[in-house]
């Protein structure tokens, strides 16, 4: 395994906001429900409604290899001339499995062979993860089936299938020793896998509804701006994860929190405010592990505290924004990034929402350019807090698309 440096620059950290400006721009056909990245961010894997897995050259794309068109500039803002680096793609392939395995107490039913046997259905990718350096990827597909595949040599070969869930698989995410892997689908239940064999750990229950996104608390140590940073100094480290501490969330807007040391015990579930209507596509943590972000369809994110799991406030998007598709958090505590359909805005979580008035003129967040008038999938940010990755595409849901994949350049202002 290659030696990475993954620290922070302390500027990152100590920075009072960030400057994100798109640079390239990677062409899709169809919208893209996914995305996935290694460690290092060389490779970027998105995956579309169309069936396929597009795996794309990040820092080719951002040095400028190959330049948009005229006309594929016209959709974008100034600052976007360069076009993604396409690498390979493969497709994402619906698995036949002649034997359908049920609950545990009843019988396994035989369903009937494919008409056409020798033909293979291709599948929306609605969720997919790959290991930190591109050895293989999982991906989710439409009939509840997960396809490990290989990534680095022969790609897109399907090696193995896991089968337990009924219906699309929405949530995918790889475990952080990367030897197991957590599924959340539409048919409203949660999986935890051991890839090593290919079993299934655990099952999470308590969500009534599908799941739409899973997420592992963060590991926080505090940064000492005048301490002596070493080269594994842990303050530095922003992608470490705590594997005891899962969050899920659902499409009814029901945000749970599970203990993995306690496998018998229910997961803690977090109030949704009232007039607050039930709805979540996607939360997050933040930096320290200490709060969680939890995206509104009404346009407001609510702010929770982890430790009292109680409701702390709430920040509210201008009229006409849309539903809070995507949450993400930045590094240095204050800032989130909050997805709605007409932009992407960094949002300052100390300063809060000010109510507009004459006497201030205080407005919280900054719009990040790029993204108008889609519904964003998901956002990637690398461990460095250098680069990142937007998507455009409503995953199943409801919502329109741009079809857009933009990679930004991100840069701390002090």
């Amino acid at each position: 395994t290659r030696r990475l440096d993954l620290q922070l620059d302390p500027n990152i950290i100590a920075c009072t906001s960030y400057d994100c400006i798109p640079l390239a721009a990677a062409v899709h056909p169809s919208p893209i429900f996914s995305l996935a990245t290694t460690q290092c961010f060389r490779w970027v894997l998105t995956g579309s409604e169309d069936g396929y897995i597009r795996k794309w050259d990040f820092f080719a794309s951002m040095n400028g290899r190959t330049a948009l068109t005229q006309a594929q500039r016209h959709h974008h803002v100034d600052s976007v001339i360069y076009s993604g680096v396409l690498s390979s793609w493969w497709e994402n392939e619906e698995q036949a499995d002649e034997t359908v395995k049920t609950e545990p107490e009843e019988s396994s039913v035989l369903m009937p062979p494919p008409s056409n046997p020798g033909e293979s259905k291709l599948s929306p990718v609605y969720s997919m993860d790959i290991h930190s350096e591109a050895l293989w990827a999982v991906q989710g597909c439409e009939n509840g089936s997960i396809n490990l595949t290989t990534v680095r040599h022969d790609e897109g070969r399907c090696h193995h299938v896991l089968h337990k869930h009924n219906a699309p698989v929405s949530v995918l995410m790889i475990t952080p020793d990367e030897t197991g892997a957590v599924s959340g689908s539409w048919d409203k239940s949660v999986i935890e896998w051991d890839l090593n064999v290919g079993s299934i750990v655990r099952s999470y229950d308590g969500h009534i509804a599908q799941i739409s996104s899973a997420q592992f608390q963060p590991i926080f140590t505090p940064y000492v701006p005048h301490g002596k940073t070493g080269e594994d100094d842990p303050s530095l480290l922003w992608n470490r994860k705590n594997i005891n501490t899962l969050m899920t969330t659902s499409v009814d807007g029901q945000c749970l929190i599970w203990d993995r040391r306690e496998p018998g015990r229910y997961a803690r579930r977090l109030p949704i405010p009232e007039k607050t209507p039930p709805w979540c596509l996607s939360a997050c943590w933040s930096a320290d592990g200490t709060r969680i972000y939890v995206g509104r369809r009404n346009g407001t994110v609510d702010e929770y505290d982890f430790a009292s799991q109680k409701w702390m406030k709430s920040f509210r998007m201008p009229t006409n924004s849309g539903p809070v598709s995507c949450v993400v958090s930045m590094p240095n505590g204050k800032h989130i990034l909050c997805a709605s359909n007409d932009n992407i805005r960094l949002w300052n979580t100390k300063m809060g929402f000010t109510k507009p008035s004459k006497q201030s003129n205080i407005i919280p967040f900054s719009i990040l350019p790029g993204h108008h008038g889609g519904t964003i999938s998901r956002i990637a940010i690398d461990p460095t807090c250098k680069y990142m990755v937007t998507t455009s595409g409503n995953r199943g849901w409801e919502g329109v698309s741009t079809n857009a994949c933009l990679f930004y350049d991100i840069s701390s202002i002090l």
